[in-house]
């Protein structure tokens, strides 16, 4: 007889489903903003000599925010770039330390990274830093960023507990 999960694992696993849809629909909604800016500023330009006014930062701004959205998704799949130059001669035992070892080093800078970005969005906020030409605040985009480092090195330091995965 399988062994059924508990009802707390399967609110887990639905809690993070749910994370995933929504970070997942958030960054497919900031790509489709970036391509629309991108598609107006151009049609605006070449065609009617009008360029969209902001669309430089409104890119940047997009983009920023879709990378760090991205992130806690990218980073529970296991889909960062990583070089694999030792791991296709190590044995099984040898990949699962060096897992571990990855997991733990990325959680803890990953970690360190929330904190100081927290601490930038904080002074971001105290000196009411905005953008040049539409003065959007920045402070929020830094909560966001912090928040999304926050919740990786949650992801790599929870995955310590799970058995290796080759």
């Amino acid at each position: 007889m399988a062994h059924q999960p508990s009802a707390v694992r399967r609110s887990r696993r639905t809690f993070s489903a749910i994370l995933e849809l929504v970070l997942t629909g958030a960054a497919g909604a900031m790509l489709l903003a970036l391509t629309l800016v991108t598609c107006i500023d151009v049609v605006a330009r070449y065609w009617f000599n009008r360029p969209l006014a902001g669309a430089y930062e409104l890119t940047e701004v997009l983009l920023s925010a879709l990378i760090f959205v991205a992130l806690p998704v990218t980073t529970a799949r296991r889909e960062h770039v990583d070089v694999d130059l030792v791991e296709m001669f190590a044995s099984k035992s040898v990949r699962a330390v060096m897992q571990r070892l990855a997991d733990l080093v990325c959680g803890l800078v990953l970690g360190l990274f929330a904190w100081r970005v927290l601490v930038h969005a904080v002074n971001l906020q105290t000196d009411g830093a905005v953008t040049d030409s539409l003065s959007l605040p920045l402070a929020p985009l830094g909560y966001l960023a912090a928040a999304a480092c926050a919740l990786s090195s949650l992801i790599c330091l929870l995955r310590l507990r799970l058995p290796y995965q080759s």
